[in-house]
């Protein structure tokens, strides 16, 4: 077989592989309101995933692959679980489950999301994005070579095209928006959420927020269609196979352009798969310490147990999750009085928040603004207006006409 049909063959192949390579470095470049810097080179795949593309933005309007890691998000204050749907989550448990804990029974892992420094949803450069920055210079370079020797620029000008509409195709808007489609957390109500494969699983992990976007939101895989999308993946799909078209007729130095498309694939492969931190997924976290963020008992029962002792409601919210038949006695002794202590400590808090509520000064409005003739508020206006400031001593409230 010759190289012209093999790269014929083989520009039809891998599209599932670009689709994760994409998932996993979009929004990591600089960014702007209509484009963004994606760093997944052309390679082989790109005319299958430009097709598949086109397929689901007609279609649910989605870029992300369907996380490859299933996962349940539980919110530890109300126990609501979800089956989750977003890439970074499932992508966050795995790569962490897989490097860092390894044991016989259940681990349980505390995290907290940094207050300062980088903002949630923008990812750090890892060693992922500078090599995909690294291998589209390399095509470039080796895509010259044939231009210099004999005079047969086509190769540069295939792969000139081909980055092109890779980057255009990588760097839609969307890719981002759908990766981090999430609230903004309130500071004054944290979330502490408990991510984990469920029963039969060695780990998980939990994670309390406050600030930063809600993973809640998250885990739910908000619609971030856009009709420009659709447009913008019809025309890439396209011009995909106007270039194939071009390779097509390729007269001679097919190897160079095979190694390019061939040293592009194992970039994407690399990007797919590779594991990485929290901060390359946009995720940033404090400092862990193995020793006091870190819940490993000897049995499955005893971890969560212990779980809920220092954390209330972590226990509580993954009980049903590890344990869905019924309790031993004493096991059911036990968590029937933490439920009993959970509600309430938080009885106590709302009670707090009800306090500070009403010894903050609020203003009182007796009337609306009259307006004079000139359209400014009158005199009356101000004489109608107060402000309520309970006292501190005997509770009584006294009334203060506020200055002009």
């Amino acid at each position: 077989m010759s190289p012209d049909d093999t790269l014929s063959i083989l520009m039809i192949i891998g599209g599932d592989i670009v689709q994760r390579a994409v998932a996993q470095l979009a929004g990591s470049g600089p960014c702007t309101p209509y484009w963004h810097f994606a760093p997944v080179a052309f390679s082989f795949g790109w005319l299958a995933y430009s097709v598949s593309a086109l397929t689901s933005a007609v279609g649910d309007g989605r870029l992300l692959p369907q996380p490859d890691c299933p996962i349940h998000v539980v919110n530890a204050k109300t126990g609501y679980r979800r089956q989750n749907a977003s890439w970074v989550l499932g992508r966050l448990v795995r790569d962490y489950e897989n490097r860092k804990f390894k044991s016989g029974s259940l681990t349980i892992a505390f995290y907290r999301t940094r207050k300062d420094g980088p903002q949630a949803g923008v990812p750090a450069r890892d060693w992922v994005y500078w090599s995909g920055v690294l291998v589209i210079l390399a095509q470039l370079a080796i895509s010259v070579i044939p231009g210099a020797l004999h005079g047969n620029w086509i190769v540069l000008i295939v792969t000139v095209g081909g980055t092109i509409l890779a980057l255009l195709g990588s760097g839609m808007p969307q890719w981002r928006e759908e990766k981090y489609a999430a609230r903004k957390i309130d500071p004054e109500k944290p979330e502490v959420v408990c991510l984990t494969r469920g029963n039969g699983s060695t780990f998980a992990m939990v994670v309390t927020s406050e600030t930063g976007i809600r993973f809640e939101d998250l885990a739910g895989g908000r619609d971030k269609r856009r009709l420009s999308t659709s447009i913008m993946s019809g025309l890439l799909a396209i011009l995909w196979i106007v270039l194939l078209l071009t390779v097509e007729g390729l007269d001679g130095d097919a190897w160079y352009l095979l190694a390019i498309g061939g040293l592009g694939m194992v970039q994407n492969v690399i990007a797919a798969g590779a594991e990485r931190t929290a901060d390359a997924l946009g995720l940033h976290f404090e400092d862990f310490d193995r020793k006091k963020d870190v819940i490993a008992m000897d049995k499955v029962m005893d971890t969560l147990m212990e779980a809920e002792r220092t954390h209330t409601g972590v226990g509580l919210a993954m009980l049903k999750l590890f344990f869905p038949g019924d309790l031993r006695p004493h096991e059911q002794v036990f968590w029937d009085r933490m439920r009993t202590l959970k509600a309430e400590k938080e009885a106590a808090a709302k009670q707090a928040r009800a306090n500070a509520k009403l010894l903050s000064p609020q203003p009182t409005l007796n009337s609306v603004p009259i307006l004079n003739s000139e359209g400014k508020e009158s005199d009356e206006s101000f004489r109608t207006m107060s402000f309520e400031k309970p006292s501190a001593k005997d509770g009584s409230s006294s009334y203060v006409v506020p200055s002009r």
